[in-house]
């Protein structure tokens, strides 16, 4: 077979599957299961010629067909990195995050419990080993989503069915071909592998696997950010990155290449905007959508020419065989989603709900593609298994593959429908009732100025509104829609609040467009708008508040800098993840000013103005948290907000002018040269004021004892010897540092800030120079009080055994904190005292009798 003929095949078969799509638009069909029919109808009409010759097709042609050099190497390591690259770069991670655990035992368990399931159901039937059924059922758990999206966008499915299914299968391939790997393994080499190997192999493989494609990654963006706004270099190095990484993972560590993949996709997806220009980027990713789109073309038309190889053999019995898999699958998967979810529901794990609508369609969209093949055209490879086996899986996984998509992908789009799953909500379909009302009305208006400019009938002018798609559908025509004052309140604020959300979207992708707002901000704010929506829509008020509460709330991921910082003394995550929440509010605070304007401009003539009033007031309230915010950062680091703000001004004017330069050459008054050497001129600038200054947290341990004043009585010598045991520790607002009931290890010093200290019966206050947690460790007692920043405070802390140290640096210092503790015990004994006057007299003579034994001081001696 020459070069030139592969050349042509493989260009017809990508023609081919460009015009698969139109057909399967028109016939309301996934795409996928029209490469799979013309792909296995071309095999079989391939293999029918060569043993008929001068029927179907030319015997040159069915020769090429059936001599084609199809492996699962090409599956595996040509087009399957690119598929799963290509949907980590979708991947949303502030999105995926709320439905984590979800995902996750869809993922993973539902894997594991699919494979032992539809093994352990088929093993009685089959006349295998328990391995082999176990080997069948590991490659048939893996999912395949291209047609079940592209349904899911035609009929208007939900966007969290759509992110369920997507963040299944980005990490359900690397999960079923680990367990794939592990019993061809077991199969071939029984006794290979102990207990403790297979572990180990399934938490080193997947580790080892992430590990790598982070790296890779992390590489990827250093080189990528070197070469400043060239777009066909960063798309040849996007382009190397998945293969590298597969190739590393499994050929030099020997782990999981397409968990590298994954994360080497999410790690870029997550990390490169901002550090990569917005063009750049935005032309990688519409690079890597058609390469995916060829990748996915192909692989599944070469795979379905594969299908008449695969299921030579098969015979009455092995379709008995197949229903046990059809039936087992189904069940497994329903066993996970309408059990296992709504016990750790009822169990409190911190998962938003899966409607049982939900949960059907995710039951029966599990379809299964191209990989499935892959891995069974690998299994017939394998000269060392059985070659019964091997007929035996390559013919179930292959049947199991078609009866999904022929049965399943057929019936998705009316299940979907059946269910209302494509219908708009009660809210949605109001606002599109009010939009459709307001726009007639405009409508209606000019039309009629125009009638009567051009000395034409009113009504004739309008009766075309019709044909532009103003008046309902006949459905709809005989319950015409209330208008917005015939709404209850209630509804009116749902419809206000949804509006606003979509609203607020809009604005961020505005600023995005005009690079006002760097990508990973862009990017988090789009995440939280979508989940603000979905509640608006779901919940009404109570749910929009629900989410604009946990606006400044600080993520996992800010906690887990926090610990990084107060544990380890690594500051360097913290101090990234505080300048990307900082600049998070100062432009929500700007889209939240736009909003307040389309709220008079919008919101008011459409549902009016006791509503729009309502929803100014909500984010009025909105607004003055943000701010309140924004004014603990500024007090705790003032130069840095100057210098952020600046930025958004800089980035502004340069957006401003960047619109001004088009718009003149838009108008013709400067040609195309003059528009590039002006936009050239001002690049440099816009890429400069992109950059988010550096945030300095001020945590040196010498400058933060210089700034609390009860150090100021000690030596220079003890200063310098005091600095060896503090730690500093940095406390956000409404984080906790000191719970009641727990054991007292370390004492506080305030350098910046300040914390609220709540002993139950009153609470107090404490600001930059003061001392806490010392009365657990000179009593040696329990917390008698709960502590909590109330600002970004700046603390130092010294255990237990340092403080003892400390104390017997200089006799004032210790008499003063003796007197602190003093005046802090008889405070909380007098407000005990109000409540159970024995218990606190009892209370203050043990604290008196412990103190000292605790450091050799008397409370009785300081008078």
């Amino acid at each position: 077979m020459t070069v030139s003929t592969v050349v042509v095949l493989i260009a017809s078969l990508v023609a081919f599957g460009a015009l698969a799509r139109p057909v399967a638009e028109r016939l309301r069909l996934p795409v996928s299961i029209i490469l799979a029919l013309g792909g296995a109808t071309l095999g079989f009409a391939a293999l029918y010629s060569l043993a008929h010759p001068g029927t179907l097709l030319p015997i040159e042609f069915a020769s090429v067909i059936a001599d084609l050099p199809i492996g699962s190497s090409l599956f595996l390591y040509v087009f399957l990195p690119t598929l799963i690259f290509q949907a980590s770069l979708e991947v949303d991670v502030h999105r995926i995050r709320e439905d984590l655990i979800p995902i996750v035992l869809l993922a993973l368990v539902a894997v594991v419990v699919a494979t032992f399931g539809v093994g352990l159901a088929l093993w009685p039937f089959a006349g295998m080993p328990l391995v082999a059924c176990l080997l069948l059922a590991s490659l048939i758990a893996t999912t395949d989503p291209v047609a079940v999206i592209g349904i899911f966008k035609d009929v208007g499915a939900p966007d969290r069915l759509t992110r369920l299914v997507e963040g299944e299968s980005l990490f359900n391939d690397a999960a079923a071909i680990s367990l794939f790997l592990l019993f061809s393994v077991m199969l071939t080499a029984p006794g290979s592998l102990g207990a403790a190997g297979i572990v180990a192999d399934l938490l080193v493989l997947p580790l080892g696997g992430a590990l790598v494609g982070f790296l890779a990654a992390q590489l990827a963006i250093k080189l990528m950010g070197l070469i400043g706004e060239d777009r066909v270099t960063a798309v040849s190095l996007s382009l190397a990155l998945p293969y590298l990484a597969f190739w590393v993972a499994e050929r030099v560590f020997d782990v999981s290449g397409v968990i590298a993949v994954a994360s080497a996709g999410v790690t870029l997806a997550s990390l490169a905007p901002g550090r990569v220009a917005n063009g750049t980027w935005r032309y990688l990713c519409s690079s890597w959508e058609q390469l995916a789109s060829w990748a996915s073309i192909l692989i599944f038309v070469l795979a379905s020419l594969l299908v008449p190889r695969l299921i030579s053999d098969i015979d009455g019995y092995d379709v008995l065989l197949l229903a046990v898999v059809f039936v087992a699958a189904l069940a497994t998967r329903a066993l996970i989603l309408f059990t296992l979810f709504p016990l750790l529901n009822r169990l409190g794990v911190p998962s938003p709900p899966i409607p049982v609508k939900y949960r059907l369609v995710v039951v029966w969209g599990g379809l299964r593609g191209s990989v499935t093949l892959a891995l069974a055209l690998a299994v017939t490879e394998n000269a060392v298994v059985p070659r019964d086996v091997a007929a035996f899986v390559a013919t179930l996984a292959t049947g199991f593959t078609l009866a999904t998509l022929f049965v399943q992908g057929t019936t998705l789009r009316p299940l979907i429908q059946s269910l209302g799953l494509n219908r708009l909500s009660g809210v949605d379909r109001a606002v599109r009732d009010i939009a459709l009302g307001v726009t007639a009305t405009r409508v209606s208006q000019l039309t009629a100025e125009m009638a009567t400019r051009f000395g034409h009938a009113a009504q004739e002018a309008a009766s075309d509104d019709a044909a532009e798609g103003l008046e309902p559908e006949p459905a709809e025509a005989a319950a015409p829609a209330p208008a917005p004052a015939a709404l209850p309140p209630r509804e009116r604020a749902s419809i206000a609040l949804v509006s606003l959300t979509a609203r607020e979207r809009d604005c961020v992708l505005d600023h995005f467009g005009q690079g006002t707002v760097a990508p990973p901000i862009a990017r988090r704010l789009l995440a939280d708008t979508r989940r603000r929506l979905d509640l608006a829509r779901h919940s009404g008020a109570e749910g929009y508040r629900a989410a604009v509460e946990q606006e400044i709330d600080f993520t996992v991921g800010d906690r887990f800098a926090v610990a990084l910082q107060r544990r380890l003394g690594i500051s360097r995550p913290l101090s990234v993840r505080l300048c990307t929440r900082f600049e998070t509010l100062i432009e929500t605070a700007l889209v939240i000013d736009e909003l307040l304007r389309f709220t008079d401009t919008e919101l008011k003539p459409m549902l009016g103005a006791a509503t729009a009033e309502a929803a100014g007031v909500a984010l009025g309230e909105r607004k003055a948290r943000i701010e309140r915010e924004l004014a603990a950062v500024r007090l705790q680091f003032p130069a840095y907000v100057a210098e952020l703000e600046r930025g958004f001004i800089k980035r502004s004017a340069l957006a401003m002018k960047m619109q001004e330069i088009s718009r003149l050459r838009g108008s013709g008054m400067i040609s195309q040269e003059v528009e590039r050497d002006l936009l050239a001129s001002i690049a440099e600038r816009a890429r400069q004021a992109r950059r988010a200054p550096p945030l300095d947290l001020e945590l040196d341990t010498a400058v933060l004892i210089d700034r609390c004043d009860l150090f100021a009585k000690l030596a220079p010598h003890h200063r310098s010897e005091l600095a060896r045991y503090l730690r500093p520790f940095f406390a956000g607002p409404g984080m906790t540092i000191i719970t009641r009931g727990d054991v007292g290890a370390d004492a506080f010093f305030i350098a910046s800030g300040a914390v609220e200290i709540d002993t139950g019966s009153a609470i107090h206050r404490l600001g930059r120079g003061d001392i806490f947690g010392e009365m657990a460790l000179l009593l040696d007692m329990r917390r008698q009080a709960d502590v909590r920043s109330i600002a970004y405070s700046t603390l130092l802390r010294l255990t237990v055994a340092d403080f003892q140290r400390f104390l017997s640096l200089d006799p004032r210092l210790r008499a003063e904190i003796e007197a602190t503790a003093r005046q802090r015990l008889g405070a909380n004994a007098a407000e005990a005292a109000r409540q159970t006057p024995a218990a606190a007299g009892a209370r203050l003579d043990d604290a008196e009798a412990a103190l000292p034994a605790a450091g050799g001081y008397s409370l009785a001696t300081s008078g």
